[in-house]
């Protein structure tokens, strides 16, 4: 069957239309225009980071107009075209940045027009700054806290941490029992002599107090003065021996002090009482081996 003539004019106006409703679908979702209005203005960046042609161009947030070419001029160079409106004329000192619209991935350009009365030359471009990228700043960050980790790893290792403390345990535990051994020695006496010199002195101030012969009073508070200085003179001596002994202890020295800090006496002992207590069993369990006895 023939086509008529009516119907290819319409089939013809048809594809037409719809190529320019295409074009128009495309502009506009782009976000550019047809006809070119506003000002054009030229920014040059070392990297752009994405930023496209349409993209919008805002001051303080607000949008004024559009990216209207983006142009690699040479490796760490890109000439940005923006179209901006004419109440946002650039000045001397005007500049912009590329910036984040979202987390996606969509950018701007952040437009400053300046703020001095000259302005900017015809054809002159304007600096351009690059906002650091999200994926920069979380890689030092990563960095940043993985170098905290292990400085903290380094000065606070759990390892030599729990050495130290059972070190630290042992030597106290050694100090204590050596101390406990040491009840008999001459500072412990001395020291329980002092307490019964401070019993006897309180018995006898009762006694003092409690007499009404005010010369005889007299006479045993000049006997309990001597007696009072006796005890002092006392005290000051356990106070020095004590100190003594402990200085003593700290430097390592001494039996008390050895014991207290030398951890291969500590060994030493625990293994020639572990040897003599086996001896003693063996001994008990087969005399015949150690004493013979013979029957003339």
């Amino acid at each position: 069957m023939e086509v008529s003539y009516k119907e290819e004019v319409s089939v013809g106006a048809l594809v037409i239309l719809g190529l320019v409703a295409f074009t128009l679908g495309m502009f506009w979702l782009t976000g550019r225009s047809i006809v070119s209005k506003g000002i054009g203005v030229d920014v040059v960046f070392k990297d752009v980071s994405g930023l496209k042609e349409g993209d919008p161009v805002r001051v303080s947030g607000v949008t004024k107009g559009r990216v209207a070419r983006v142009h690699l001029d040479k490796v760490g160079k890109v000439i940005v075209t923006i179209q901006v409106s004419s109440d946002v004329r650039p000045h001397a000192d005007a500049s912009a940045a590329v910036a984040s619209a979202d987390f996606l991935g969509a950018k701007y350009v952040a437009y400053n027009p300046g703020a001095k009365d000259e302005p900017l030359a015809q054809g002159t471009p304007i600096p351009g700054v690059a906002e650091e990228q999200f994926a920069d700043i979380a890689s030092r960050a990563a960095s940043n806290a993985s170098q905290l980790i292990e400085n903290v790893n380094r000065g606070l290792n759990p390892g030599q941490l729990a050495a130290d403390l059972h070190n630290t345990l042992v030597v106290t535990q050694r100090g204590m029992k050596a101390l406990s051994e040491a009840s008999n020695g001459p500072m412990v006496q001395q020291t329980t002599q002092t307490l019964k010199t401070v019993q006897n002195v309180m018995a006898r101030i009762d006694s003092v107090l409690g007499t009404r012969d005010a010369a005889a009073s007299g006479r045993r508070l000049d006997t309990l003065t001597a007696n009072l200085g006796q005890l002092s003179a006392h005290l000051a001596a356990a106070t020095k021996s004590l100190n003594e002994l402990l200085t003593t202890m700290n430097k390592g020295e001494g039996t008390l002090g050895r014991m207290a800090t030398d951890t291969m006496l500590y060994k030493n002992l625990n293994a020639t009482l572990a040897a003599l207590s086996s001896l003693l069993t063996d001994l008990k369990e087969r005399p015949g081996r150690y004493l013979t006895v013979k029957v003339f």
